[in-house]
Parts: C-alpha cells; sequence; structure tokens
C-alpha cells in the first residue's frame, strides 16, 4: 500500500539533504544491495537483476548473509566485509532490520540509500517507531533515502534502475521526470506509451526525502525538462515552495495530481468558517501560488506533462488559435473550452481578411477556425491558414484539432495523414508552439501519427485533457507574481492571552480586531438591564443586544440575540428576555453580561475568517454572509501572505463580487475596504500562526463605497494552550 498518507502521524525530520547526497541518489557510481537473492520475485532480488540487465553489474554488491554468488557475482555476508566504497545502497530486508543496515552502509562510504521495506509507519504504532528510529540515523549519518515502502528510483537518462520492479525497461528516455508517492503510479505513468521520461521515483512514504528535495535536484538535472506528480501530500509547504522557484528559474513546469482529495472532506476547525471550505481547496490554491499545474485525473496527467515536456518553446502570447476542418468538430471543442475557462483569440482585422482571401467564399473566418473540406481539393489551403493564425499579433499558439481514428484504412487515413504532414512541416519552419489534438483518447492513426513524431509536434489525445494541457501552455507566457515578503509582528499583550487557549467572547474578539486596525462596532456590556438601557440611549437607536459569553458561540440557539431595539424599554425587556432564555437553555454558561452594540445601516453582509488546513496552516476565507452562509455556500479561499491585488482577485471569485458591485440597481458597496481587511486578516494569520485555531467574522457589513467595513459579530478560537507552532 501507499505510503505518505497513512504515513501522516510519524515525524519527520526538517533538515536539508545536500545536493551531492541526492546525486548518489540518482548517479551513484557504486551500488550495494543489502538482501540481493535470486529468489523469484523478492524485491531486492528484482532490484539487483535490473542493475545487471542494465549493464550495471561490475558496479553493483549483493550482500546476502549465506550466498557465495547472486546471479553469478560475488556476494559478501555483510557491507563490513567489504573493502571498498560505495554510493548507495538498495536496503532490501525487513522493516526491523533496516536502521542497522543505514547505519553499515553509511559506514562503507554510503551518501545515499533506498528503502524498499514496507512495515513502517503505513501499519500503525510500531512502524511509526521502526520508521523515526531509521530517519533519526538518517539525519545523523545525513544521508538522502529513498522510502521506505517504495519500489525506489530509476535513472532512465543514464541507465541506472535502482528500482524493484521490471518496468523501468518499458519506459522511454524523454523530458519527463515523475515523482510518485505511489509505486502502481509511476509505473503506470512511465509505462503509459504517451510519456518520454528522464527519472522515475516511487517515493513511498518520503520518510527522508519527499518531493521538495526531489524537485531541488531535478531542477538542476539536465536531462529533465519537466516533472509530474502523483501525489498525496506535502510534507513542507515552504520547503516546496523554494524547490518550487528552482523549477520556474529552470524553466521547467511541474504537473501535479493529488489523491485522496474526497477523503480530506472539510477541515477539522472549530471556526465556522473551516466548514465552508475543503482541505482540497487549501491544495488548489497551495498549487495556484506556486506555480504548479494541476491535473484532475491520470488523462489529464499524461496529456498535460506530455505537452510541458516536449512543447520545443514557450508560447510567447497566451492568445491561442484553433483550426479544424469540422463545424461540428469544432463547437465540440468550444463547448469544452469553455467550461475549463479556455478562450481563445479573437482574430486582428488584418487576418481576418487574409483568410477570406484564402477560403472559399461559404466559409466563416473567425477563430476557432473551420477551414472546411476545401482543403482536401487544394493542399495549399490548409499551411496558409497556419500562416495566416501564426502572424495573427494576438495568437501564441496553434491548436490544430483533427481526428484520425485508428480503425481507419491506411487508404481512408490518407487524407488526415496529409493534414499531419502539412502541420509537420510548417512547424519545421515556425517559432509559433503548434499542437495537434485528437478528440479521441484512443489517439491517431499510425499513418497520420508518424509525421508528428518525426518533427517533434506535440500530439495530444482526448478533448478536455488535450485542451487543459493547453490551457496550462497560455500559463507559461503569463509572468509570475512575486508573493509578498511581509512578515507582521503580533502583539505581545495578544501573544499572552491566546497562549491562555481560552475561547474570546465576541467583546474580546473585537477588541483584538480593532487593536489590529480593523473597524468593529461600537459596544459595551451591561450586567444590568437599567445599564443596558442608558448605554443603548448613549449609542443611540437602534440597537442589537446579545449575550456575551465565551461558552456560547452560538448565540441564537440559546435565544441570546435580539435586534432592532428602538427604546430604553424595549432595551430593558429583551435583557430580562435574554438573560432568562440563556439561564434555561445553557445553565452552566460563563456570562459576563449583555452586549449592547449599534446596528448597522445598508449594507452587504460577507464572511471574513481563518480556517486552520494543514499542511498550510491558516487560510483567509471570504464569502456572502449573515444567516444564508450556509445555503449559499459562497466562499473563497486564500493562503497568506494577500496584498490588495490578491484580495481583491480572492473576493472576484465569489458571487459576492457581484452584490458589491451594485446588483440590480443597488449603491456599490465597499469592495476596497474589505480587500483592506482580508489583507489584515492575512497578517494576523502570519503573525499568530500556532495561537489561533479560527477566526469568524460574520456578518461583516460592508457599507456603501467610500463609507468602509464594520464587523458586527466576530469569534476567535485560540489554539489549545502550549500548542505552538511546530509542537
Amino acid at each position: 500500500m501507499s505510503s505518505i498518507t497513512a504515513a501522516a502521524s510519524a515525524a519527520w525530520p526538517s533538515y536539508e539533504v545536500t545536493e551531492n547526497r541526492l546525486q548518489a541518489l540518482f548517479e551513484p557510481k557504486l551500488v550495494a544491495v543489502i538482501g540481493a537473492t535470486e529468489r523469484p520475485g523478492a524485491p531486492a532480488g528484482v532490484a539487483f537483476r535490473n542493475l545487471i540487465e542494465a549493464g550495471f553489474g561490475m558496479n553493483a554488491v549483493p550482500v546476502h548473509p549465506a550466498a557465495k554468488t547472486v546471479f553469478g557475482i560475488p556476494a559478501v555476508s555483510s557491507l563490513a566485509d567489504y573493502k571498498g566504497t560505495i554510493d548507495c545502497a538498495i536496503i532490501g530486508i525487513s522493516a526491523d532490520k533496516v536502521t542497522q543496515a543505514l547505519a553499515d552502509a553509511a559506514a562503507a562510504g554510503a551518501r545515499a540509500a533506498v528503502v524498499l521495506a514496507s512495515g513502517f509507519a503505513e501499519t500503525g504504532a510500531d512502524g511509526r517507531r521502526l520508521q523515526q528510529e531509521f530517519v533519526e540515523t538518517a539525519r545523523r549519518l545525513n544521508m538522502a533515502v529513498c522510502g521506505p515502502n517504495c519500489m525506489g528510483l530509476s535513472n532512465i537518462a543514464k541507465g541506472i534502475p535502482l528500482f524493484s520492479a521490471e518496468s523501468w525497461k518499458s519506459a522511454p528516455k524523454g523530458r519527463l521526470a515523475i515523482l510518485s508517492h505511489s509505486g502502481s503510479g509511476v509505473i503506470s505513468l512511465a509505462t503509459s506509451g504517451r510519456l518520454g521520461i528522464s527519472q522515475m521515483v516511487s517515493a513511498g512514504n518520503s520518510a527522508v526525502c519527499d518531493m521538495a528535495e526531489y524537485l531541488e535536484y531535478l531542477a538542476e538535472d539536465e536531462a529533465t525538462g519537466a516533472a509530474a506528480l502523483f501525489m498525496e501530500s506535502i510534507r513542507d509547504p515552504r520547503a516546496f515552495s523554494r524547490a518550487m522557484e528552482r523549477m520556474h528559474q529552470s524553466g521547467k513546469p511541474v504537473v501535479a495530481m493529488r489523491v485522496g482529495r474526497s477523503a480530506s472532506g472539510a477541515a477539522a476547525s472549530a471556526a465556522h468558517t473551516g466548514s465552508l471550505v475543503s482541505s482540497d481547496d487549501a491544495f488548489l490554491e497551495f498549487f495556484r501560488q506556486t506555480g504548479v499545474i494541476v491535473a484532475d485525473d491520470m488523462d489529464e496527467l499524461i496529456e498535460i506533462s506530455n505537452l510541458m515536456s516536449t512543447l520545443r518553446r514557450r508560447p510567447a502570447k497566451p492568445g491561442v488559435g484553433l483550426i479544424n476542418v469540422s463545424g461540428g468538430e469544432i463547437a465540440h471543442a468550444c463547448d469544452i473550452a469553455e467550461s475549463l475557462g479556455l478562450g481563445f483569440a479573437k482574430l486582428d482585422p488584418s487576418t481576418a481578411e487574409n483568410l477570406r482571401s484564402i477560403l472559399p467564399g461559404f466559409a466563416t473566418v473567425s477563430n476557432p477556425l473551420d477551414a472546411t473540406g476545401a482543403v482536401f481539393a487544394d493542399p495549399t489551403l490548409y499551411p496558409r491558414c497556419l500562416s495566416a493564425l501564426a502572424a495573427d499579433p494576438g495568437i501564441g499558439i496553434l491548436a490544430v484539432v483533427q481526428d484520425a481514428p485508428t480503425g481507419l484504412s491506411d487508404e481512408g487515413a490518407s487524407n488526415y495523414a496529409l493534414i499531419a504532414q502539412q502541420v509537420a512541416d510548417f512547424s519545421a519552419g515556425n517559432d509559433i508552439p503548434t499542437v495537434f489534438i485528437s478528440n479521441l483518447s484512443s489517439g491517431l492513426h499510425p499513418t497520420a501519427r508518424a509525421p508528428l513524431e518525426q518533427s517533434g509536434v506535440p500530439s495530444l489525445n482526448g478533448t478536455r485533457a488535450a485542451l487543459k494541457a493547453v490551457l496550462a501552455a497560455t500559463k507559461l507566457a503569463m509572468p509570475r507574481a512575486p508573493l509578498s515578503q511581509k512578515q507582521p509582528r503580533p502583539l505581545l499583550q495578544w501573544v499572552e492571552r491566546l497562549k491562555t487557549g481560552v475561547p474570546l467572547s465576541e467583546y474580546e474578539t473585537k477588541q483584538f480586531l480593532a487593536a489590529h486596525g480593523i473597524a468593529v462596532t461600537r459596544e459595551v456590556i451591561a450586567t444590568s438591564a437599567e445599564e443596558a438601557a442608558r448605554e443603548a440611549t448613549a449609542i443611540g437607536f437602534p440597537v442589537v443586544l446579545k449575550v456575551s459569553s465565551w461558552d456560547l458561540p452560538h448565540k441564537t440557539e440559546v435565544g441570546g440575540v435580539v435586534l432592532n431595539l428602538r427604546s430604553a424599554e424595549e432595551v430593558q425587556s429583551a435583557y430580562h428576555r435574554i438573560m432568562a432564555s440563556v439561564s434555561r437553555h445553557a445553565p452552566d454558561a460563563a456570562v459576563e453580561g449583555i452586549l449592547v452594540q449599534e446596528m448597522a445601516g445598508d449594507k452587504v453582509e460577507a464572511i471574513v475568517g481563518l480556517a486552520r488546513h494543514d499542511p498550510f496552516g491558516l487560510a483567509v476565507v471570504v464569502g456572502s454572509g449573515g444567516v444564508l452562509v450556509e445555503l449559499l455556500q459562497d466562499v473563497a479561499l486564500s493562503l497568506p501572505p494577500l496584498d490588495l491585488s490578491a484580495a481583491r482577485a480572492q473576493i472576484g471569485k465569489t458571487r459576492l463580487a457581484t452584490l458589491l458591485a451594485g446588483y440590480r440597481g443597488s449603491a456599490r458597496a465597499d469592495e476596497e475596504a474589505l480587500a483592506d481587511l482580508l489583507v489584515k486578516v492575512s497578517d494576523i494569520a502570519q503573525a499568530y500562526e500556532g495561537l489561533i485555531a479560527g477566526l469568524d467574522l460574520n456578518p461583516v457589513a460592508v457599507m456603501a463605497s467610500g463609507q468602509g467595513v464594520r464587523v458586527l459579530d466576530a469569534l476567535l478560537f485560540p489554539a489549545e494552550a502550549g500548542q505552538e507552532e511546530g509542537e
């Protein structure tokens, strides 16, 4: 079984594996195979035989306690008996012997190891203890370790298989590195017949090295042009972010498919906002921030990875031009493109005029372009259409959508093969990136596929997966916005208060917010009906009365809220009703009094909050607020840090943005003030990370444009006492 999800509770050391250790893992000169055997099916035996068949036999040392030879190569009973120096060890013995084997390998000079064995953190408490032991040993020895509970890795580019399955031999060479927490996943991708591979890694439990460390290495690997990740989780978001920056600097795209998304479900958070967004939302936002291209399934992962690793040049512009010879298929492509958010460039007038001079009079000139069946009668039409689209100032990538089903006879496929040849010839003489797409996932007839393969034109299968790959390619033309480097500082008095772990009442939460520059309602705590009436008069009617208690986060459920009180008499009566209702429904609640609060005027109601989504920490949530929060489920999530631009973009992902803009003739609301509030909440998340479990601001009154926002209700949930960041 895999791997990192089951192993999540095992401790991972935070230390840096230096590049030369990873080089010993990917490019060892001498490898010891501990547990090498001729027993059929034994992982270490398969790994040793793979090394022999790869021509690496003279550089591989079998270690077996009794055998004199393994597959004809002299064995040693232990590494203590070996007189040379090894670079890497493949460890294929039982879990309880791995820690000692690591130490023996290090003593023999190894700087890296592959641990094939299962029986570690994926099996329970005893396995977690064993894993922790060998992780601590690896840390002390500063060894790079792949695994445990893995199949190993294979340097396809240089023919070095440290891999315990024979399938590495079926992986064709290419420019794509595959990193997978699943052994089956890496085999499926590498042997799909759709991808050319440089490196393949079955990472297993990733107890020492994980995706971040491997990406750091691949960023400098000359054989690799892109990476595909089949992943379950992220161990260290900061390390992963750093690794992604190195991949971006090297011009190497990263495509990821994360499994286990449905099992993640909603966040287990004390804050209401935590139930409105899922852990998958947090992963998607993290991938967006770090520039990871997301695939939803294996087909998308294959097609996007195919394009990212074979595209000879990046688009200079994000605009897409699409051409086909069928109006029906163009309509189909447009339907799929719209569902993906992929738009097509509007043709420049000069391009349109040029195309009208090329195509017959019955053709409709637009983008996507139906070149019509006339291209089969006049072989000059299609290349001229391609050249016209390529010259358009708004088009940066060309997508040729043309089916040539595999079931066609060679004669029946000849017309489509001609188009494929014309596209291949065009691509050879033009700089614009060009992609050939089959609507059918079964792919192209061999006679159509051959010229594309010979010329290096990427060929993609399946409309949805292919167009998602094209969409990903367009984003390569867009500059990445740098993340804010601001690091807000907490206020000491609030640090001490939050460390107690005692929940804050609404009144205390608003004091906290006000201390951080966030506008809240005018309000006073009253402990008698008469005091409540006096304070209401001072504030000005109408007012709201609320019970103030950290034991009662949901005040309406105990009759603890009365709205729109317009006189001192109404206030006194409401005071007594609230106290009686709370006493009846929550007799043990600690009540500090009744909150007398101003009522906001005309407003749009929003919800803003912080919800914890590990491994990323606190996420900022915004959406439509008030009593219809659960019904509307209109929220968007971002990960700190946020600046105003990012905050505006986050609001723009919600239907709330339509209300703020002045829905059906209503006045525009102060969206800029709401964006500023999101930035301040993001600052709070950074400053108090580890001290806050969640924050709910609901509703937030967004007043008319220029009049700001005001937090009407708020609750802050501290982390458990003593549970600070890193604990």
